[in-house]
């Protein structure tokens, strides 16, 4: 028997699509966290529980389970992101507090991988920049996750004033990117740019960085800057 259209798991439009996409990440998370604290307490066992063996079969199980939360995370939010593209929130974002912030949510990052951060803030760069906040926020922290990610020792990033908008630049000191990496930088589940799943899995955060860039009504590259991969943002100030 056909399906109507009044039927509602029929797909017919993008935004149904989306908001399949939701509910289906939304119940995910219940078995998901449920897993988490099973492996967790698995890590977490007392000495003499587990042998050598076992503990690091269980280490693992708990770093696999929070890369699927957050491949989750990252796969609900991009189809927020695509439901939502045209609703921008217009704010006044104070520059320095922005990169102490983005900084600060990457940093246990860094410092499990031995990664350290750099900044450096040109002295053309005004003080207060209008866009979105909280998708410029996002987008840096993405972009500095990916950098930390591919970096050997060091991730460095730049801003500063591009005629009346913003420019970031931030780059690291890992291996250059491929040919291939380079054309398919931003396409979801893309195997050129490794990031986030430090065990080689695939990762949403470029994609995503790329989504919440076209919101803000920019643009966004990955290039080789000399031997230094390289992402470049450049965005507009935004109006009311």
């Amino acid at each position: 028997m056909a399906m109507s259209d009044q039927d509602p798991m029929y797909l017919q439009t993008p935004e149904q699509w989306v908001r399949f996409l939701s509910a289906f990440l939304h119940e995910l998370r219940t078995p998901i966290a449920s897993f988490r604290i099973l492996a967790d307490l698995l890590a977490d066992a007392p000495q003499g529980h587990l042998g050598d063996q076992e503990r690091r079969y269980a280490e693992n199980l708990r770093e696999v389970v929070q890369d699927v939360q957050s491949l989750i995370g990252d796969a609900a939010e991009l189809g927020r992101l695509l439901a939502d593209r045209e609703q921008i929130r217009p704010g006044e974002v104070v520059l320095e507090d922005l990169v102490d912030e983005v900084e600060q949510a990457v940093r246990p990052r860094s410092w499990e991988r031995g990664i350290a951060l750099t900044d450096f803030l040109d002295s053309a760069l005004p003080k207060r920049f209008r866009t979105d906040p909280d998708r410029l926020r996002r987008t840096l922290i993405l972009l500095l996750d990916a950098a930390i990610s591919h970096a050997r020792s060091e991730v460095f990033l730049r801003l500063c004033a591009d005629g009346t908008g913003l420019n970031a630049v931030i780059s690291s000191d890992g291996p250059p990117f491929s040919e291939a990496a380079l054309r398919d930088a931003f396409e979801p589940f893309n195997d050129g740019v490794r990031t986030a799943r430090h065990r080689g899995g695939r990762s949403l955060a470029l994609p995503l960085a790329s989504e919440l860039t076209r919101a803000l009504r920019g643009t966004l590259r990955a290039e080789n800057r000399g031997e230094r991969p390289t992402f470049d943002l450049v965005l507009p100030a935004i109006g009311s």
